[in-house]
């Protein structure tokens, strides 16, 4: 199903029209535990041909950064403003991604977006579930991009 590539276009798009931040993907992480250590996250759930979860995961600074070029204003602490941008992020990538699935006639629904931050949090699915990390680095670090799914 090339979910890797999917993400890296949509995000990609997103960033370049939307958010006008340079932005290179790195190569996936395989699959297992890793432990991001970010501080912001915002996720959406798919549903339909196959269900799952899809997530931006940020370290503070880098999702400052993200959410004060996206909204064009100085933001100096993790707030609604910075939940609000990155739910919006990950709103976007899920749309990207589900419209490029339609192509070939995969139907996928979208949730609502879900946005959580802390200086500790896991993100937990069922064990089953298959699970994509795709990394990105931006001038001021990384952020992360995860898909969870299972094939219906």
């Amino acid at each position: 199903m090339e979910f890797a590539k999917k993400i890296v276009e949509t995000t990609e798009e997103i960033f370049s029209t939307m958010i006008f931040m340079d932005i290179a993907s790195e190569p996936p992480f395989e699959e297992g535990k890793q432990v991001l250590g970010c501080h912001v996250s915002a996720m959406i759930g798919l549903t339909g041909s196959f269900s799952g979860m899809l997530g931006i995961h940020c370290p503070e600074n880098v999702g400052l950064a993200i959410s004060g070029a996206m909204l064009d204003m100085e933001i100096d602490e993790i707030n609604a403003d910075v939940k609000d941008a990155l739910g919006e992020i990950a709103n976007m990538a899920a749309g990207g991604i589900k419209e490029r699935f339609a192509a070939e006639n995969i139907d996928l629904e979208l949730a609502i977006p879900t946005a959580i931050s802390g200086k500790s949090y896991t993100i937990s699915s069922p064990t089953k579930s298959n699970r994509l990390i795709i990394p990105f680095r931006v001038e001021q670090g990384r952020f992360f991009i995860e898909m969870k799914y299972n094939l219906n």
